[in-house]
């Protein structure tokens, strides 16, 4: 992993300067209703990274300690259960995770690797806390778009899986938390 504002490799980043990382953080839900002033704050906090192919951007057990989001490459999604790896799914470009680690000390649930070379545009947990800090009144609000996004997720999964998880009982209702 590197750390860089430059571009590297012969391949264009989507974003590569203060506007460009603002432009992203923006469009995020997650930031979604953040005044502009501190969107700007945590834009000029972010750094953008880059990854080599087979490199994880975050391991499966490990504290969730950033947020990233791909601005060029693609990176798969795995998940190691008892002795085997299973692929989960495969992103690419505007592919945002670990938004919920910049709220609370947690593990990574699922390892992402770089499918590809890949460039991340990432916020750390303890930059976005110093943040948090500085502008308490961000967190209700953020707390809110996680929230919603949380129900949103829940509703789409139970449309589209709901004979299976009717079967399963009541393994289901993270909304119900």
């Amino acid at each position: 992993m590197s750390l860089s504002t430059e571009q590297q490799g012969g391949h264009s980043p989507k974003a590569c300067g203060f506007n460009d990382y603002l432009e992203v953080l923006r469009e995020l839900p997650l930031f979604n209703g953040v005044p502009l002033d501190v969107v700007k704050v945590l834009a000029y906090l972010s750094t953008v990274e880059t990854f080599a192919l087979g490199e994880a951007l975050c391991e499966q057990g490990e504290a969730m300690d950033r947020c990233c989001y791909v601005l060029c490459g693609e990176v798969d999604v795995v998940r190691q259960t008892s002795d085997c790896e299973t692929p989960m799914l495969r992103r690419g470009q505007t592919y945002f995770f670990g938004g919920l680690g910049l709220l609370a000390a947690t593990k990574a649930v699922y390892t992402v690797r770089a499918a590809t070379p890949v460039e991340c545009l990432t916020l750390t947990k303890e930059k976005f806390l110093k943040t948090a800090e500085r502008f308490p009144n961000i967190l209700p609000k953020i707390l809110g778009n996680v929230v919603e996004h949380i129900f949103h997720w829940e509703e789409a999964f139970l449309t589209a899986h709901a004979e299976e998880c009717a079967a399963r009982g009541g393994e289901m209702g993270l909304s119900l938390f």
